[in-house]
């Protein structure tokens, strides 16, 4: 997976960690391609998970600051990626063979499109909450 700096959603923070888990991900898709085994995987989604889940309380209480509307369908969707790569873990502890390719796509697809539409709007909020402010001539005229 690349970075481009228009994925950038405008929020320092979110920002770097979003560049983060795309390392991360483009990490696990060569250990992924040179045959790493099931236990080399689970940790580097174990490592996944905790980051992620760091990363989404960070990003949802950016979202709950400025009243973000979607933070509740937003917040949905953070819960089932979750879920999905928690269950991704448990197959591997099972001894449950993985599909290097259908890992690696259900992982860069889910994060590359949550930035790109989902993350983004809440960039977008941001900045119309500071024009906002910016125009506000103190008057309700």
């Amino acid at each position: 997976m690349e970075w481009y700096e228009e994925y950038n959603i405008g929020v320092d923070l979110i920002d770097h960690q979003h560049r983060e888990l795309f390392k991360r991900v483009s990490r696990l898709q060569e250990a992924l391609s040179s045959g790493a085994v099931n236990s080399e995987i689970a940790e580097m989604l174990k490592f996944l998970v905790a980051y992620t889940n760091q990363h989404f309380q960070d990003e949802e209480k950016v979202m709950a600051s400025i009243a973000f509307a979607e933070l509740a369908n937003h917040r949905k969707m953070h819960e089932n990626l979750t879920t999905d790569v928690r269950n991704i873990l448990i197959d591997l502890k099972k001894g449950k063979k993985i599909h290097p390719y259908e890992l690696i796509d259900f992982l860069s697809d889910w994060l590359l499109n949550h930035i790109r539409y989902e993350d983004k709007k809440i960039g977008r909020a941001l900045d119309e909450r500071q024009r906002q402010r910016r125009t506000w001539d103190g008057s309700f005229a």
